[in-house]
């Protein structure tokens, strides 16, 4: 049976009892034994009232290990901003020697590009165990299932805030761990690539503050072209009820020299696609269509 080991490199995992059958239910389903990593369910330090993760030591150990048990899948229990605190301590070529397949997102989209920029290798992102412990959603668990068969997929209908056509690998993610890579070693090369970006509850003045810095490191410059999935509770702090962050976007991207299309279902709502990552993505905004590769065409 093939092994899926479910580490916490970023937040550790506050599933209940259920949850975790649930997760351990579906992966046995799907002909996939569930392993948890040591430091899974550990919580030693308070971010805040509800956030915890275990030490940079722990979490990278269980990151660690399970790359070199080699296991067929390995996945995030959830996001968590301290991924970004193991980047200097990965052994990449660890990494890049083994055959799994890592599943993350959110905040893990940071590793996930510094991944493909060291090892070469694509990802899947859009998924962790913590949306299988929720009473998953079809379109997020199907999506993950072809995705992780290999599969790639098209997505139609989508309008553009800028036309032409391009194609390039596909790399970015969250736009707050995106931005946050720019000036580190760890920055992947964004030239002939194509952007992925999505954010959630963040107002739309900082989505146009990270997107302005973006611009002026120049990264829109070396682009071929740009995916915007879903920007979900982006409102101000000071107006729930205010709506405009696709109002920055359109001022920001309208007139680039660059495709860029929006509306691609990938975020953080409910009923999201996972998605390959780190393959080759084709922009078409005549055909409104956006097709990525998926991951037997990249390993």
């Amino acid at each position: 049976m093939k092994q899926v080991h479910i580490i916490a490199p970023g937040f550790y995992g506050n599933f209940t009892a259920l949850q975790k059958k649930r997760i351990q239910t579906f992966f046995t389903k799907n002909h996939f034994q569930a392993k948890w990593g040591k430091n899974a369910f550990k919580k030693t330090v308070q971010l805040s009232v509800k956030q915890f993760r275990a030490t940079d030591r722990e979490r990278l150990d269980d990151l660690m290990n399970a790359f070199k048990a080699k296991a067929d899948v390995i996945m995030a229990v959830r996001g968590g901003g301290a991924v970004a605190r193991l980047l200097p301590l990965i052994d990449w070529n660890i990494l890049k020697k083994s055959p799994s397949v890592f599943a993350g997102f959110s905040d893990l989209t940071a590793f996930q590009n510094v991944y493909y920029a060291k090892t070469g290798k694509p990802s899947i992102t859009g998924m962790i165990a913590k949306y299988v412990a929720e009473k998953p959603q079809e379109s997020i668990t199907t999506s993950f299932l072809n995705t992780l068969n290999g599969g790639g997929m098209t997505f139609a209908g989508l309008p553009c805030y800028a036309k032409g056509s391009a194609s390039g690998i596909l790399i970015g993610g969250n736009l707050t761990s995106f931005t946050g890579l720019v000036g580190t070693p760890y920055m992947p090369s964004c030239k002939g690539k194509i952007l992925l970006l999505e954010e959630v509850a963040e107002p739309p003045y900082k989505l146009e503050a990270m997107l302005t810095h973006l611009k002026n490191a120049g990264v829109f410059d070396k682009l071929n072209g740009v995916v915007l999935g879903d920007f979900y509770l982006c409102r101000n702090t000071y107006d729930k009820t205010d709506d405009n962050a696709y109002k920055v976007l359109e001022n920001f991207f309208k007139g680039f020299m660059i495709p860029v299309i929006y509306g691609l279902p990938y975020g953080h709502t409910p009923q999201h696609f996972c998605l390959p990552f780190g393959t080759k993505a084709t922009i078409d905004t005549k055909k409104k269509t956006v097709t990525i590769d998926g991951l037997k065409k990249n390993r």
